[in-house]
């Protein structure tokens, strides 16, 4: 008997189309019931490649938008960074009073000339010695010929303290005596001694911050680029500082189950814990970015002839550093207290300030503009007095080099105190000491030193550049007072 499944289907062959009578499930893709399953898993995989298309979008967006406000922090710190090098050189400059003037360089000359002396003296008994084995040495009191011989040679030699020539013994200016150091460049015993300046370094700079920019700008040395010194590490700084900040401060809000960062201070109840994560966040970023600060300093302090150029550029000046004085010249040494100071107090001020005037002095912004302004301009004013002495030792602190292998000498620009300073304490003292009070030399071709209120004070070069700021802070507050009449005057 032959099987029925031989044996064609009623009505012809079966179609292509159609389903088979043994597997009714098996046929057109749109006639099974498992296609919503096909579907689902396409609609997935759609949904994915969606999501990285939109991934890569967004990454391609936030890169644009990157870089567009990179270009324009750049350009911002541009407009800024010639007043900001200006007062690093008016704070960095050493000018010392008519009290103090040539104490320490006095010093300094007689030390290095008494060294060179010793020197000089111990080569002439090395010498010596070579040619009583090489002549042989005679008894006392020998006058023969090879005695002769080595007092004619040892005569020979010039002593450092002579010249090398004497065209008329007679004449006066063979009789004044000028002091080299290693390199042989004059040591400088009077800082406003306009013979022995070096060609590369700028006179005293007695006027402000625009008189400074304009005598930079047309120094042959210099140029009209040295007022930007120092822009790619200080946008560097501003970079990495403004991102790294927050999100660290968020980290710890986070890891102390503390308010979201972004409720400004005045608006929560408990501002203890928010405002010691803020600091301690600040202090954190500022002490691990400090060695952009110290490049930043020493490019904008060098001199920038080719010849007497030390670095030649940010990763340069870093590479130096490491190389002669050791990694730890970046964040320890003199540097570390000032440092750590210097970024305690900066968050510290300008961030209690809305505080203080909130909560203490119980004024509001909406209900006394005025007086909330006013009460803004005099602890702003009270900062500045506490913070600019500070930044100008720290300043003063990254200029010295401290040198584990010897290389190039650090030229600058303006002159700065030979003698290093031990400490933060150590530098505020002798700025004071050596700097305070009233120099006759400078007011006598300006009225500006002679009408500073603190020259009387001796604290004239701890606060160098304070005018400037003042103003700003002026400005500042007429620009609110008029801003807040203008409301006061829509609202009627």
């Amino acid at each position: 008997m032959a099987s029925p499944f031989n044996y064609p289907p009623p009505g012809g062959a079966p179609n292509a189309n159609s389903s088979n009578p043994l597997r009714p499930f098996y046929g057109v893709s749109g006639e099974s019931p498992l296609q919503p399953y096909y579907h689902l898993e396409s609609f997935e995989d759609d949904f994915t490649a969606q999501q990285q298309q939109q991934q890569e979008l967004n990454s391609q967006e936030a890169t644009r938008e990157l870089l567009r406000y990179g270009a324009i922090k750049f350009v911002t710190i541009g407009l800024a960074v010639p007043f900001e090098n200006a007062q690093t050189l008016l704070q960095v400059q050493y000018l010392p009073t008519d009290e103090h003037d040539n104490g320490d360089d006095s010093e300094d000359a007689r030390a290095e000339q008494e060294r060179r002396d010793e020197e000089f003296r111990r080569a002439q008994e090395e010498e010596d010695e070579e040619e009583d084995d090489y002549y042989g040495s005679g008894p006392a009191g020998d006058t023969g010929y090879y005695s002769s011989e080595r007092r004619s040679r040892r005569d020979s030699i010039p002593s450092p303290r002579s010249s090398a020539t004497r065209l008329d013994p007679s004449a006066a200016v063979f009789h004044e005596r000028k002091d080299f150091d290693q390199s042989g460049y004059l040591v400088r015993t009077d800082v406003y001694d306009e013979e022995s300046r070096p060609a590369f370094q700028l006179p005293p700079l007695k006027g402000g911050v625009w008189s400074t920019i304009t005598t930079l700008a047309k120094h042959p040395t210099e140029g009209y680029l040295a007022p930007w010194k120092g822009q790619w590490a200080n946008w560097l700084y501003e970079m990495m500082h403004l991102f790294a900040q927050p999100t660290l401060e968020a980290t710890l809000n986070d890891t102390f189950d503390l308010y979201d960062d972004t409720i400004p201070l005045v608006h929560l109840d408990r501002v203890g814990p928010n405002f010691a994560t803020m600091v301690a966040s600040h202090v954190v970023v500022g002490f691990v970015l400090s060695p952009l600060e110290l490049i930043r300093t020493r490019l904008v302090v060098q001199a920038n002839s080719p010849a007497h150029r030390k670095y030649s550029g940010l990763f340069n000046c870093l590479t130096t550093i490491i190389a002669e004085e050791g990694v730890s010249a970046l964040w320890g040494g003199v540097n570390l207290v000032p440092t750590l100071v210097y970024h305690i107090l900066t968050p510290l001020f300008t961030n209690s300030i809305p505080l203080v005037i909130d909560r203490v002095f119980n004024i509001n912004s909406a209900d006394s503009p005025f007086l909330y302004n006013f009460a803004e301009l005099a602890l702003n004013t009270l900062d500045l007095l506490i913070r600019l002495p500070v930044e100008t030792v720290r300043k003063r602190l990254q200029l010295q080099i401290q040198a584990k292998i010897p290389g190039k000498r650090y030229e600058t620009v303006v002159e700065t105190r030979k003698r290093p300073y031990v400490g933060m304490i150590d530098a505020i003292y002798r700025i004071i000491h050596e700097e305070g009070g009233l120099n006759k030399r400078l007011s006598k071709k300006t009225k500006e030193n002679e009408s500073a209120w603190y020259s009387n004070w001796k604290v004239r070069g701890l606060y160098t550049g304070l005018g400037m700021h003042l103003t700003t802070n002026m400005a500042m507050f007429v620009i609110g007072a008029v801003t807040n009449l203008q409301d006061e005057g829509d609202d009627w």
